[in-house]
């Protein structure tokens, strides 16, 4: 997670320095930016990982500019240069506030993306094999996502084990599959996060890590 903050504050600050954010960044050249489509149009590919994203943007429970869309193939050998859609899950989605800057995390119902489903424990599995490294759409903005996620890895856990609890207890007197089919369930489970308090938290940590290496360190040299 430190390294991942490290990373994600490094890029986030070399896009400031710009006057972007990963936002702006990844829309440039393609505006005016159009509610419903995605961007980029045919989705950012990973042809080595398979892994996926792309950002748009439509009416739904929270207040946003737009969320980014993140999937990965079920498994490597299964990658998107065969552009099998169907063997994609989806491992979070990013909101993105007005500003440009992530405000929550979110994890959507089986039938809005289609694709595959895995419970909490597999998803995370594939979480931790997403890397988009290639210059298209952005490098910056590919770079970030990748980052994103190592960074928000114990909040993602969280956040998949409400969504299958929350299916779970939908799921009274009808199947699990009836459930991730209702279209009445677009989202299933949210979670604010605030990048820059995480960030101070682990410099905090790393502070504090530092200190107590230099306690030791004097305690055995006496």
């Amino acid at each position: 997670m430190r390294n991942a903050g490290k990373q994600v504050e490094r890029i986030m600050a070399d896009l400031a320095g710009c006057g972007l954010n990963a936002v702006a960044d990844l829309l440039r050249g393609q505006e005016p930016f159009t509610e419903g489509l995605h961007y980029p149009p045919d989705d950012a590919r990973d042809a080595k990982t398979g892994a996926r994203f792309y950002y748009h943007a439509h009416a739904g429970p929270l207040d946003e500019h737009g969320h980014f869309h993140l999937f990965a193939p079920i498994s490597p050998s299964r990658r998107e240069a065969e552009d099998c859609t169907k063997d994609l899950v989806q491992l979070v989605a990013i909101s993105m506030d007005v500003w440009g800057m992530p405000q929550a995390l979110f994890s959507i119902n089986q039938w809005v993306s289609g694709g595959r489903w895995r419970d909490a424990g597999k998803t995370l599995d594939l979480l931790g094999r997403y890397r988009v490294e290639h210059a298209y759409p952005s490098w910056m903005v590919n770079r970030w996502i990748t980052a994103m996620l190592r960074l928000f890895h114990p909040h993602i856990a969280a956040l998949l084990a409400a969504r299958d609890k929350a299916i779970g207890e939908a799921a009274t007197g009808i199947s699990v599959a009836a459930v991730r089919a209702d279209r009445r369930r677009p989202v299933v489970a949210i979670m604010p996060i605030d990048v820059g308090e995480l960030l101070a938290e682990l410099h905090q940590l790393e502070s504090q890590a530092g200190e107590c290496q230099e306690t030791a360190s004097s305690a055995l040299e006496r």
